[in-house]
């Protein structure tokens, strides 16, 4: 009974529904849309062709197109899968191999980044900086006021070549990073001779009759149908067109449509232009050194879905929001698309997965979205898993609290989740079914959690937090220089508060442990001292970009 709805659904056409109440369910999805105003698109494709679309909104607000299935989006992130695609057919070529190091086609980078694999790049396991993450540091003229990046291939270039070491030792971890994708869209140049736009017109649209697709590197390119995008303040202040499209392609550079995508997908589920071997490699998901499975393949994402496998990857820059999803076993894709980002298009295609393939629960009796049966704790109890935790992997500070008898997990300066007891050691989060958290003690009276996500895990322990005013704070006053990014930073004290100065303003820094500070729960700046005890620098952590050490260039204010 769980997939009723499903096959119902899976053998209609536009004219004819299996079920019609599903249809109603999916019509639904897009309605929040004013139809006067940037839109969306969704599609569902089986065995290769296009069994459902709606859309709702304007491609165009100047001259009131409506949203089509032929109407030309920017897939950002998405594209990553087709940088891959270009990467892996190189491959099936012979030009590369994916144990080829980056010293191969970049002699002059360092030992430690020259080092890095193109499976490495791949599965975003190199370790390498984002580059915006790092322009955003800067405070670079190449990153704009919604914090994307509108230089050229030459600034990222530059910045890469500089760049000596890694956020973490590659093939450690899994962390996303847009530069692995901007590196393998150069590969792709220098290793075919051609661009990136080239080889993949000639080797992947062409072929498969993606006529009105391609990687779009310059904002002032004519694009036959191009919805364009719009970014406004809040949700309902005036919309402006964003037209800036930066000359990085790899990492998010295809246009692309519904109709185009449609090929794509009927390519993904059964390959003719491309071998089996081509969609093999492509949806061989990474290992990290020490055997572990990433979720992460060559630009796609193989995770569990209620029990299917599921294969993704969603993408998103102003003006612009996109999300693929495939069930391989139903030969059944998802495609989103739109040109407002505050529609949630992400959440809409995940909505027709909802519809498509319902939780078990839906068809039982058992209470919905929860992973065990809920249980009541008193108080005492429930001040077990109270206290402030650190995420040693990722860097991050958390804080569970126990606020008019409901557990909260805080997260730093960012949204809080309600955590509901399964057992008096387990408890999951309320707005996020599938994510649980198992608690332990410890040694010395630390506690120790265990975040599970899906396939991920992560561990944090508790520590005691230090108090501001048991901090001598001038010791942490200096001027410190960091040459990968030529970057100076004075830090000072402004009303009782290190300031750290980031991105043109001053950011205070709380202290968590000791020598470590926390800045606007997105920083963590680590200081570091000397033999004598004496501090030398600091690592900054930022998104996408960890263990940046900035050392001491002057005499301490």
């Amino acid at each position: 009974m769980r997939y009723l709805i499903f096959f119902a659904i899976m053998f209609f056409t536009a004219a004819a529904l299996g079920q019609e109440v599903n249809k109603t369910e999916l019509d639904k999805i897009l309605s929040e849309i004013n139809p006067s105003d940037p839109g969306a698109i969704i599609g569902i494709v089986k065995d290769g062709k296009l069994i459902y679309h709606s859309n709702n909104g304007l491609a165009n607000l100047d001259y009131n197109i409506p949203i089509d299935e032929h109407s030309n989006f920017r897939l950002s992130s998405t594209s990553k899968q087709f940088t891959a695609a270009c990467i892996i057919l190189l491959t099936e070529e012979r030009q590369l191999n994916l144990t080829d190091p980056l010293s191969k086609f970049y002699p002059q980078l360092s030992e430690i980044v020259g080092s890095i694999t193109i499976d490495q790049l791949l599965h975003h396991t190199s370790g390498i900086r984002d580059y915006m993450s790092l322009m955003m540091i800067q405070g670079s003229d190449k990153m704009d006021f919604f914090n994307s990046f509108t230089g050229t291939d030459e600034d990222v270039n530059s910045l890469v070549l500089n760049q000596e070491s890694v956020s973490f030792s590659s093939g450690t971890r899994h962390s996303y990073s847009n530069t692995n994708y901007w590196l393998l869209g150069q590969i792709v140049e220098k290793v075919s001779g051609r661009t990136l736009t080239e080889y993949a017109q000639e080797n992947i649209f062409t072929p498969i009759g993606m006529n009105n697709s391609s990687y779009v590197l310059t904002s002032d390119a004519v694009i036959s149908n191009r919805a364009s995008g719009y970014v406004s303040a809040c949700p309902t202040c005036d919309r402006e067109e964003y037209r800036s499209q930066p000359s990085s392609g790899g990492d998010g550079g295809v246009v692309s449509s519904l109709s185009d995508l449609v090929r794509w997908e009927k390519e993904f589920h059964n390959p003719i232009v491309f071998s089996q071997s081509f969609w093999n490699k492509m949806m061989t998901t990474g290992k990290l050194n020490d055997g572990n499975v990433i979720s992460y393949a060559s630009g796609l994402i193989v995770e569990d879905y209620h029990g299917e496998v599921m294969v993704s990857h969603s993408g998103l820059n102003p003006g612009y929001s996109s999300d693929i999803i495939r069930f391989p076993k139903y030969n059944i894709s998802i495609i989103a698309m739109g040109n407002q980002n505050w529609y949630d298009v992400h959440g809409y295609a995940r909505k027709v997965c909802e519809i498509l393939f319902p939780a078990a629960e839906v068809f039982s009796k058992k209470p919905s979205s929860t992973p065990s049966q809920i249980i009541e704790l008193d108080d005492e109890k429930l001040s077990y898993f109270c206290g402030d935790y650190f995420y040693a992997e990722t860097n991050e500070y958390r804080s569970i609290v126990l606020n008019n008898g409901a557990l909260e997990y805080h997260r730093g300066n960012g949204p809080v989740s309600i955590l509901i007891p399964i057992s008096e050691t387990m408890v999951y989060h309320q707005d996020r079914p599938h994510i649980t958290m198992t608690l332990s003690s410890g040694e010395e009276e630390t506690k120790k959690l265990v975040f599970t996500d899906g396939k991920i895990k992560m561990y944090a322990q508790s520590y005691e937090k230090v108090q501001r005013d048991d901090l001598d704070l001038k010791e942490y006053c200096a001027v410190f220089y960091n040459h990968e990014l030529d970057l100076e930073l004075k830090v000072d004290i402004l009303e009782d508060k290190l300031i750290l100065p980031l991105r043109g303003q001053g950011l205070p820094m709380e202290p968590t442990q000791k020598d470590f500070f926390s800045a606007m729960g997105m920083f963590s700046v680590k200081y570091v001292r000397n033999h004598k005890g004496e501090i030398s620098g600091f690592l900054l952590d930022a998104p996408r970009a960890e263990n940046i050490l900035f050392k001491v260039k002057s005499e301490k204010t």
